[in-house]
């Protein structure tokens, strides 16, 4: 499964991904990635500024919070805003995957993510190297989950009362 990056033209063509890492630094920083990303607002420069660089840093070490906090203006404030939201959708579980963890994502959104068993299911159980899982995103990671959840026979099944529920609401909806 391929990441999938945000292309963003500021002093050169860069792209967005909100890796392992990335949501990692930032839960330290705010808290947690919800706060870090409702952070993001047209009147809060110094924390676009913060979560911009956190996205970007996966394909420039070099960079500085400060550094790209100049390569935001008043001209493409909104677009930034704008690419940094589609990067962060394109790099959080869909909505399949989060219902398998329903639980932890509703903590995850409160507390922050559990990363001790994240780091456990990638490391241990799918077998990634360090280096590999920080720069996973949570996508890649709770899809090569529900595979080897799959895979090694560890999905829940469903029940004829849940199926005949689902199908009740399909054929409403």
């Amino acid at each position: 499964m391929k990441v999938n990056k945000v292309t963003i033209n500021l002093d050169k063509r860069r792209h967005l991904v909100y890796d392992l890492d990335a949501i990692y630094e930032l839960e330290q920083i705010y808290g947690s990635f919800t706060k870090a990303i409702k952070s993001v607002r047209l009147d809060a420069f110094d924390d676009t500024a913060r979560v911009l660089y956190f996205g970007l840093r996966h394909e420039d070490d070099t960079l500085s919070v400060a550094y790209v906090d100049q390569l935001i203006n008043v001209t493409n404030r909104y677009e930034v805003i704008e690419k940094i939201i589609k990067a962060v959708s394109l790099s959080l579980p869909d909505s399949s995957a989060v219902q398998t963890t329903n639980q932890q994502t509703q903590q995850a959104d409160d507390s922050g993510w559990e990363w001790d068993w994240l780091y456990y299911r990638g490391t241990v159980l799918l077998g990634m190297s360090e280096a590999v899982f920080w720069s996973c995103t949570p996508r890649k990671l709770f899809a090569l989950w529900a595979i080897h959840k799959k895979v090694n026979g560890w999905e829940e099944k469903e029940s004829p009362e849940q199926s005949a529920a689902k199908a009740w609401v399909d054929q409403y909806i």
